[in-house]
């Protein structure tokens, strides 16, 4: 079942412990993987690290839990992909990490392992341009094609694989490993070694799937992004879910004069942006929502970044499902093939434009359980959304993995500091402000 605990903060290392002494009665494994959210460091004090990012005290708990019990593991690996272009030691230091590390790595004489996991690691030169950089990153014991062949969730919509991509990664990588009758994930090995899985996700909202936490989460044990696509290019009018109808015309525009010439050439960049910068004055376009009350109305919704996307669930929903049943070759077997565990961070959430531009929000919870849509739609409706307007969770019957998401809410009971309540029945209502592209759709 899962368990929600308020005021969380004061008492966040008795819970934590408490719940992985539990789990300990059920496996011992021989090697863990924890999977916090780093998606990226903090570029904005308009949106801090503390709402951005799993908190250290978590993390710390949570490793330092592992080491009590689970004596006889041999290794613990805590690590995420972030985006291609986050700065990883500047995010450790922003998040109060370094002095975790330093005291985790020397409690345990090594066997606690922090790790960047992704393939490819690149830095900002400029403000529109990327380049490779250096570094310690990447997963030791290497990558593996996770393929599912005709049993993924994108194989209904594959006629329309050409159409496959994620902003500012390589198109021709994501529609090469998505289309009719095959689809591969590039996940790291080192995920796929663990017989246990704690997930650590932020409770924040999300402009693409509207809600992030437990599903979501799981993009970071993709080694490369470019394979994972987050929506389909155009407008539904031709056949895609990048942006809305309205204004199409004006999207295509920009995101094509992007990808192709602004993104490849310092000169098409400074002769572009001013003209960008000039549409969004006269049009009012607004980039960033700073004020969770605010409703801007011409708000810019493109990247899939609204409630019509279709796509991104079903990615989400492969990735779930290798976590659940892929084994150490990436063979996606019939039953579960490592213990799967949830710790969710709300001791400091986000709302509004999330996961990149989170407003923080104080809601001290801290969330524990072992099947990742219950404890999705447990937190969207206390975020005050309405969980059939949200595909990620709304479609879970068609989860091809085994026994999660098997719930009707109406018949969802949680506990709620030690109490069983039913969901739909709890008055609590965190407010949570929607996305930008989900305004006027998503709330309860």
């Amino acid at each position: 079942m899962t368990s929600c605990f308020t005021q969380a903060s004061s008492r966040l290392k008795r819970l934590v412990f408490e719940h992985v002494r539990h789990l300990s009665e059920i496996c011992q494994p021989r090697k863990i993987a924890i999977k916090p959210n780093w998606v990226l460091h903090e570029t904005d004090p308009a949106f801090p690290i503390r709402a951005l990012v799993t908190d250290a005290r978590l993390i710390e708990a949570t490793v330092e839990a592992c080491l009590n019990f689970f004596p006889k593991a041999e290794s613990i690996l805590v690590g995420d992909c972030p985006l291609q272009y986050a700065d990883w030691p500047l995010m450790c230091r922003q998040a109060g990490l370094d002095p975790v590390i330093a005291r985790l790595s020397a409690r345990s004489g090594g066997r606690v392992v922090f790790r960047d996991l992704r393939r490819e690691v690149f830095r900002q030169d400029g403000d529109s341009f990327l380049a490779a950089a250096n570094g310690d990153h990447g997963d030791p014991t290497g990558y593996r094609e996770v393929e599912f062949g005709i049993r993924s969730h994108l194989e209904p919509i594959s006629d329309q694989s050409d159409l496959f991509a994620v902003n500012d990664y390589s198109s021709a990588v994501t529609s090469s490993n998505h289309r009719p009758g095959s689809h591969r994930y590039l996940i790291c090995q080192g995920i796929l070694d663990a017989d246990l899985f704690i997930n650590l996700p932020k409770w924040k909202s999300h402009q693409k799937s509207g809600i992030t936490c437990a599903l979501k989460n799981l993009v970071g044990i993709n080694g490369d992004k470019a394979y994972l696509p987050h929506f389909r290019r155009g407008a539904p009018k031709w056949g895609g879910d990048e942006y809305r109808d309205e204004g199409r015309w004006l999207y295509f525009a920009q995101t094509r004069l992007r990808e192709r010439f602004q993104k490849r050439s310092r000169l098409a960049y400074k002769v572009l942006k001013p003209g960008w910068e000039w549409i969004k004055r006269v049009r009012g376009i607004e980039t960033r929502l700073d004020n969770p009350d605010a409703s801007p109305k011409r708000f810019y919704i493109a990247g899939g970044a609204w409630h019509g996307n279709d796509t991104l669930w079903r990615m989400i929903y492969d990735l779930n499902w290798i976590i659940q049943c892929a084994d150490a070759e990436g063979k996606i077997q019939p039953t579960p093939q490592r213990t799967y565990f949830c710790i969710v961070d709300g001791l400091v959430s986000g709302e509004g434009n999330g996961p990149l531009q989170p407003l923080p929000k104080e809601t001290d919870w801290v969330v524990f359980g072992s099947d990742p849509f219950k404890i999705d739609a447990t937190l969207g409706w206390f975020m005050g959304f309405d969980l059939g307007r949200l595909p990620i969770i709304a479609r879970r019957e068609h989860f091809g993995g085994v026994g999660w998401g098997e719930f009707d809410v109406d018949d969802l009971s949680i506990l709620l500091d030690g109490n069983a309540v039913k969901l739909v029945e709890s008055n609590i209502n965190f407010e949570f402000a929607p996305p930008p592209g989900w305004r006027e759709h998503v709330e309860r």
